[in-house]
């Protein structure tokens, strides 16, 4: 059975809960391996406009899980395998084609920090608990991880969070600027209600736009030229394209369909 759960149960959204409660959400190979799959799989679907990842129970998710990789670390190759996996796992979420919000409560930290990063947005509730404490552990945060904090908190606040390896709150996560939003009760219908205002826009357009945004903040933009200028041709050449023209002089609503 798997620890990543789907709920389809609501139009175009898809819920993706890591169900590993007794270990803070923490992951092993099999659930990275899982939500990889899950999200490879909800790329595919034409249907999906939004995707919100959470995490069962209390918490979030405490990142990979410090137990399992300790019986494997010392097999160079299951190490490696499983740390090559994780990244697999952070670009599924990165190349997916639509909006992804995290819906954060409890402890959302150093793999669970990087998973909250590589979603679209990060909502969370008064009960979160945020930061990477790699200096209390004795690693070092991935170079691409820390990029996408600093692209997000800034250099200086970046370098407190990983210097002291402390968790912040939801409100200084706020503040800091790594939470988009502050939720009052549920982060899940929070974020729910966050992304149901970008599900109207144009599919195409969208997964364009967070390509070209994920590349400009990689500092990849001129490297990923081509795809991005062909990305912006078929948003030219699309039906939506189309529709909107005809909404427009219509005066009413686009349907898009993301062809």
């Amino acid at each position: 059975m798997s620890d990543i759960l789907i709920d389809r149960s609501r139009a175009e959204t898809a819920v993706v809960t890591i169900n590993r409660p007794q270990r803070k959400n923490a992951c092993d190979m099999a659930a990275w391996t899982d939500m990889l799959n899950v999200f490879t799989v909800l790329s595919k679907d034409s249907g999906v406009r939004l995707a919100i990842l959470t995490g069962a129970g209390n918490d979030f998710c405490a990142g990979d899980d410090i137990v399992a990789f300790r019986a494997i670390k010392d097999d160079a190759a299951a190490a490696d395998a499983q740390r090559k996996r994780i990244q697999e796992c952070y670009a599924a979420l990165q190349d997916a084609p639509f909006p992804i919000v995290a819906a954060i409560r409890g402890v959302c930290v150093g793999g669970g920090c990087s998973l909250a990063m590589c979603c679209d947005f990060r909502i969370a509730d008064a009960t979160a608990r945020i930061g990477v404490p790699v200096a209390k552990l004795g690693l070092v945060y991935p170079t691409i991880q820390l990029q996408r904090l600093v692209a997000l908190i800034g250099a200086q606040e970046a370098r407190r969070w990983i210097y002291t390896g402390e968790l912040v709150g939801a409100a200084e996560a706020h503040r800091a600027g790594f939470l988009d939003s502050l939720a009052e009760s549920d982060p899940v219908e929070a974020a729910l209600a966050f992304g149901a205002t970008m599900m109207s826009g144009a599919p195409l357009s969208i997964a364009g736009s967070k390509a070209q945004l994920n590349a400009i903040c990689a500092g990849q933009a001129a490297e990923k030229q081509a795809e991005l200028d062909a990305m912006m041709v078929r948003a030219d050449h699309s039906e939506d394209f189309d529709e909107a023209a005809r909404a427009f002089a219509g005066k009413r609503k686009p349907r898009f369909r993301g062809r």
